[in-house]
């Protein structure tokens, strides 16, 4: 037996609720789609991946599966290139095969790791600091999914957050529950003017405290010019 060499891929979709979030697309779907990836070595390790859902990537990622048997666990280069081979000809875009390539990377780290007893940090340089502080991300949402093609209407207990007021206390649950100093506020959904008076109503709730802006590219540069002039001070980044 060598404890390095691939035995399976195991490829598993996955969906989980996702609330109705709203951005400068539309709103999300009441599910979210992942695809859980398994990588099993000969000796029973066994190294976790994953990647965005849909019927696609997950048709991808089992052709992969038929590939990286018999594989070293540490030559991801030669498993990336022999899964980059074998999708080349149905998928041209070497964007879209380094999504299935990269899944399929991150689960041989994992199993590396478990291997040799290390974190992944360590494989990859070694870390840099002990912990990193996130920032919450603050979305204008409704209650609830609407009922529609015969689907029970889902809510949660987040509550709907379309104005001002309603995103200082989402920001306030997400600090109560998870201790977040800082906040990005996903915008392009309402009119500058309102999502300004967003950000300023969080500075006012939360002083001191990071707060960013993100329209997800749905303004022009002008209206970006124009916010930033008006947040000038109060965010830590538009972006």
């Amino acid at each position: 037996m060598n404890p390095t060499r691939i035995r399976e891929l195991i490829v598993t979709p996955i969906a989980f609720s996702d609330p109705p979030l709203l951005n400068s697309n539309g709103v999300h779907e009441p599910l979210a789609l992942r695809i859980i990836l398994q990588l099993v070595l000969e000796d029973g390790t066994v190294g976790l991946g994953e990647s965005p859902g849909g019927t696609a990537r997950l048709a991808r990622l089992e052709a992969a599966a038929k590939v990286v048997p018999g594989m070293d666990v540490f030559d991801p280069t030669a498993i990336s290139a022999a899964i980059d081979a074998d999708l080349l000809p149905t998928v041209p875009s070497s964007h879209e095969r380094g999504w299935t390539t990269s899944a399929v990377e991150v689960a041989c780290l994992d199993a590396q790791g478990k291997l040799l007893g290390r974190p992944v940090s360590d494989l990859l340089g070694g870390k840099v600091r002990d912990a990193v502080p996130f920032a919450a991300y603050l979305f204008y949402k409704w209650a609830e999914h609407p009922a529609l093609d015969g689907r029970v209407a889902i809510g949660d207990d987040w509550g709907e957050a379309l104005d001002p007021a309603g995103i200082v206390g989402q920001a306030r649950l997400m600090q109560e529950r998870y201790g977040f100093r800082s906040f990005k506020l996903k915008g392009g959904v309402f009119p500058p003017d309102e999502e300004i008076a967003a950000i300023k109503a969080l500075a006012e709730a939360f002083p001191g405290q990071p707060l960013r802006l993100d329209p997800n590219t749905a303004w022009t540069v002008e209206t970006s010019r124009y916010v930033a002039r008006e947040l000038d001070g109060v965010l830590e980044y538009l972006e």
